[in-house]
């Protein structure tokens, strides 16, 4: 079936709409950037990813080690395309949109991990998405051939003690074992979260531009990806608000107020739900009249 009849929108949900490992990062990142950019060629796109992917595959022999395979993914992504990092502009919208990112060949830590890791599928090797506190990075390899890789910052490597310390700070670092700590703190992100932080990078971006009717789109993929998110969820019925949808707000915010834990300080969300309601009630009798 093809996906021209579809709206956005829908296409990005069908993408995300299958088992964890079974989704397509780039399809999906490329998806959720074709609300803004509707004539976005995704096919096309992949297939960029494609070409690189095979560049590096070029280069490895049929016994190479992780440190062979990061050689070339450096050499490939970094020293010849010269991704990196945008920390001029570190909020652009655009450092969350995939293709963007390909053409600007700049972006922000998940979305330039994105690309690393479908860069490296295409090539043939299984690279983790790995969480840190503030920043985002990828994980080579296992057990001792283990390689963290910053693409943030130019393909730059990372010891586990430095990803760690990043994480939990130095004090609790110092004397920690490190494979306990590693196991705990240093595990792979599943591809809904990763796909979850970058489109609330995305919302960010646009609420610092005062661009609150496409940070309300990207909150409202995240719902699509993370249905039981309450975070979301509460966050999705201020941009509501904010945009003038109140009767949207309303059920978002009935939501919200239906799954909160037993116990949750819901007052805010309450009174707000209250001056909701009287605003969708008065808009309706001004209707009626």
């Amino acid at each position: 079936m093809g996906t021209s009849s579809l709206t956005p929108k829908e296409n990005f949900a069908r993408a995300v709409h299958c088992p964890d490992d079974e989704i397509n990062l780039a399809a999906a990142s490329l998806y959720a950037a074709s609300n803004e950019f509707p004539e976005l060629d995704v096919v096309a796109y992949q297939g960029r990813i494609a070409q690189f992917g095979a560049r590096v595959k070029a280069r490895l022999t049929s016994h190479h080690t992780s440190y062979d395979f990061v050689d070339a993914m450096h050499e490939v992504m970094f020293e010849e395309a010269g991704f990196a990092g945008d920390s001029k502009d570190y909020f652009d919208p655009n450092n969350s949109h995939l293709n963007e990112v390909i053409d600007l060949l700049k972006g922000n830590p998940v979305a330039l991990s994105i690309l690393y890791i479908e860069i490296a599928r295409i090539a043939g090797e299984v690279v983790d998405g790995i969480s840190l506190r503030k920043h985002f990075v990828v994980a080579v390899g296992t057990e001792d051939e283990r390689i963290y890789v910053d693409p943030f910052h130019r393909g730059g490597l990372l010891s586990r003690k430095e990803c760690m310390t990043n994480i939990l700070g130095k004090d609790r670092v110092k004397n920690g074992d490190f494979d306990d700590l590693e196991r705990k703190f240093l595990r792979p992100t599943s591809k809904r979260a990763m796909l979850r932080r970058l489109l609330s990078n995305l919302k960010v971006a646009h609420e610092k531009h005062k661009q609150y009717e496409l940070a309300l789109s990207a909150s409202e993929r995240i719902q699509l990806l993370d249905p039981s998110n309450l975070r979301n969820l509460s966050e999705l019925a201020h941009l509501q608000t904010k945009v003038g949808n109140f009767g949207d707000a309303v059920e978002s915010l009935t939501q919200f107020l239906q799954r909160a834990p037993a116990g949750s300080n819901t007052e805010q969300a309450e009174s707000a739900l209250r001056k909701l309601k009287a605003l969708t009630t008065r808009g309706g009798e001004e209707s009626s009249e």
